[in-house]
This record gives C-alpha cells, structure tokens and sequence, in this order.
C-alpha cells in the first residue's frame, strides 16, 4: 500500500510540474505574442503616418494654401509617440515657415504695390512701398537660411536627440527621417530653391526701380483724377517700359 500510495504521490507531482510548466510557457507565448503584435501595430500605424507626411499637399488646386495640412494627432502610444511627434513637429515647423513666407509674396500684394490707389497714397517718395519691398526682400533670404538648416541632415537627426526615449526609437526615427532618396530630393529642394530666391529677389529688384524711377523723377509726374499723368514723354516711356517688364515677370 505505500510504496502504490507513494507511485500516486509522485504522478500527481510531475502532472503538477507539467501543469505549472504549460501555463508557464502559456503565459511567455502570449506575452511575447503582446510584445510582437504592440510593436508591429505601433509600427505599421507609424509608418502609415510617415507615409501620409510624403503626400502633404500646402496648395490647393486653387492657389489658396492648404490650412494646417499636417495631421497633428498622435496616431501611436508610448515612445512611437515621442517619434511620430517629433517627425510631424519638424514637417509641420517646414510647411509654416513656407506658408509664412507664400503669404508675404503673394501676387495680389505684390501687384497692389504697382496698383494706381497705391502710387497715389504713397507717392511722390514711397516710402513706405520701399520698406515693403525690403521686406519682402528680407523674408525671402531668411526663408533660404532656415530651408537650409532645416534641410541639413545633421539638424534633421539631433531633433529626436534630446527626447526621453531609448536607442531603439531614436534609431528608429533617424531611418525614418532620412535615407538616401530623401537626402538627394533635400539637396535638390534647395538648389531649386536658391534658383526661385534669385527670381523672385530679381522681380523685386524691378519692382524698386520703378518706384526709383518715379521718386527720382517726381517733377515729371502728377496725378490729375484718376490717371497719372507725365510732363514729358521721355519720362512716361520710361515708365511704361518698366510697367511692361513688371507684367511680363507676373506671366
């Protein structure tokens, strides 16, 4: 009867173990199954979202700007947040200064300066449409220095630097920021951009001297109703030159 008592004893022992090592290796699986399914779920939705950024669009097919065209809301959770976050401030901060700067030359501005109630109000010296046009001259070098700090990689990649979250997620937000693709199309951005600053500074540079033109030779002009009117014919040769070449640049 013992030593059967004991045989029974010793099964219900290792049933026990064989019971408590499943739920053991139970519990590890869907553990490890949560750990996967988080960081592929935080990872595709992240992902999701880097790929949304790439399509931004800031102009509608109107021409009117696109009003807060980043999704600001935080799609993930826990430090897929500090680099979703993180990505989408540094778009967003690009596309704000871009929007600022499309603001401050827009045509319909540009043109009012040129517009006859203008010429009347500001005339003869135009004081105040010159300080525009420095302005605006101004706001277009500026906007190139912060292109081309936002637009180096070294910038790019420190911003996730000083974030409280692990080697993994900074890693993680570098490759997502920059790879090779996104490196040449920087690059390409700002030398187009220094390309369109030259124009845009040189139809400035029309601009200021015709209202050179017209304070220089304020004598030989004068507004009479509705209409400017100029004593000599050289001087409204001169002007409607500069007013054509004014309106060639706006085509």
């Amino acid at each position: 009867m013992g030593e059967k008592s004991n045989e029974k004893v010793g099964k219900k022992s290792k049933k026990k173990i064989i019971i408590t090592v499943v739920i053991i290796v139970v519990l590890i699986l869907l553990i490890a199954g949560g750990f996967i399914y988080y960081h592929g779920n935080q990872t595709g939705k992240l992902i999701a979202e880097v790929n949304k950024l790439s399509e931004i669009q800031i102009v509608n097919e109107d021409g009117t700007l696109v009003e807060n065209p980043v999704d600001m809301e935080i799609k993930t959770t826990g430090s897929y947040a500090v680099v979703e976050k993180t990505l989408k401030d540094y778009i967003n901060d690009v596309i704000v200064e871009t929007q600022e700067l499309s603001k401050s030359l827009d045509e319909e501005k540009v043109m009012n300066l040129v517009s006859f109630d203008n010429i009347k109000e500001d005339g003869p010296d135009f004081a105040n449409t010159k300080a525009e046009i420095a302005t605006m001259r101004q706001a277009i070098d500026d906007y190139i220095t912060k292109m081309e700090e936002y637009t180096n990689e070294e910038n790019m990649l420190s911003k996730i630097d000083d974030k409280d979250v692990g080697e993994y997620y900074k890693e993680l937000y570098k490759q997502l920021a920059v790879d090779e693709e996104s490196s040449s199309s920087m690059k390409e951005a700002i030398e187009e951009l220094k390309a369109a600053q030259d124009e845009a500074k040189a139809a400035l540079d029309d601009l200021e001297t015709l209202f050179n033109f017209l304070s220089d030779n304020k004598d030989e002009w004068e507004i009479q109703g509705e209409q400017i009117v100029f004593t000599t014919q050289s001087a409204y040769e001169e002007y409607t030159n500069l007013m054509s070449s004014l309106e060639t640049m706006q085509q």
